[in-house]
């Protein structure tokens, strides 16, 4: 078990954009995330679920930067624990104090585990309970419970009733984001430079990894990397794009759902040129999409009615 500390290393210019009026599609996401952790902060929730199977997209940040924003020090559980341990910690932070379980997925998987999370999230009172020879001296076999709980997870237990039991008593939060979007707060957040790389500096390095991506999935946390490879290669008078290059191909390859979000996306862009290129003729936009996609007549009117909506019009 740590104490929360300086996570600066992996995402060095994140500078409150959570709390900043939201420029990307991705940071919209993060901003509701923010509202999510409030709630539980100021104690309309006890309970908060946050997974997507994507990492590198703030979960872990967004939660720390808000809470502290909302003056708590959260106790944070950030590796293996056992359930004696678990049972240990939750007897010790059984008041006000808020616990952040982050990066802890061997526990949704877990018989002993999952009981103690089910009993800690729901009942009035919350009452935990463990029968075990191995209890220290001085530690009851049962207590009750007023903390709250905050869990940031990527995988996801499937065909678990005993871990869908647990969610059943969260609050539950979905980040994911499509490589487009990835690449939108890449460009958004390092819009003002980084360290000795100007605004174009920048955009070069993005550009080429939005080009070079291919099936990758992309995370936020490849961005600081990549950047300082540039400023690296420079001195060293070297080109930077092979070392991106190579960082690129050690990404593991999009799951299905996020290459379909990708594939909308991008349907949705074809669909706003064609619109640009032809604003008074929805013929000529369905012949120019459907010679750019491939696809039907009936994929183009299912297109352009999700860019209705998403326009209000």
């Amino acid at each position: 078990m740590n104490m929360p500390n300086d996570n600066n290393d992996q995402l060095p210019f994140f500078q409150n954009s959570n709390f900043e009026k939201p420029v990307t599609a991705l940071e919209e996401r993060q901003q509701l995330l923010a509202h999510h952790v409030r709630l539980v902060a100021r104690k309309h929730n006890h309970a908060l679920f946050v997974f997507g199977a994507q990492g590198g997209l703030g979960k872990s940040r967004t939660i720390l930067q808000t809470l502290d924003e909302e003056g708590i020090e959260p106790i944070l559980i950030n590796s293996h624990i056992t359930p004696l341990a678990l049972y240990m910690t939750l007897f010790r932070y059984r008041g006000e104090e808020t616990l952040f379980f982050d990066d802890c997925d061997s526990m949704y998987s877990s018989m002993p585990h999952l009981g103690l999370l089910r009993s800690c999230l729901w009942g009035s009172p919350r009452t935990v309970t463990y029968g075990s020879s191995q209890l220290p001296d001085g530690l009851p076999s049962e207590f009750d419970t007023t903390a709250r709980f905050i869990f940031a997870a990527n995988v996801m237990p499937r065909r678990n009733d005993a871990f869908k039991a647990v969610l059943s008593r969260c609050d539950l939060f979905e980040l994911s984001a499509t490589n487009a979007e990835v690449i939108d707060l890449m460009r958004s957040v390092s819009k003002k430079g980084f360290h000795q790389l100007t605004p174009e500096d920048c955009a070069k390095v993005i550009d080429y990894i939005a080009e070079n991506a291919d099936d990758r999935q992309l995370s936020m946390r490849l961005l600081g990397p990549s950047l300082r490879k540039l400023h690296y290669a420079r001195g060293e008078g070297i080109d930077w794009r092979p070392m991106i290059k190579s960082q690129l191909r050690t990404l593991g390859r999009k799951n299905e759902s996020t290459k379909r979000l990708d594939s909308k996306t991008k349907d949705l862009r074809i669909l706003q040129i064609a619109i640009q290129k032809y604003p008074d003729s929805v013929q000529e936009q369905e012949k120019a999409w459907r010679e750019a996609t491939g696809k039907s007549r009936a994929s183009f009117y299912r297109c352009l009615q999700r860019l209705r909506s998403e326009h209000g019009s």
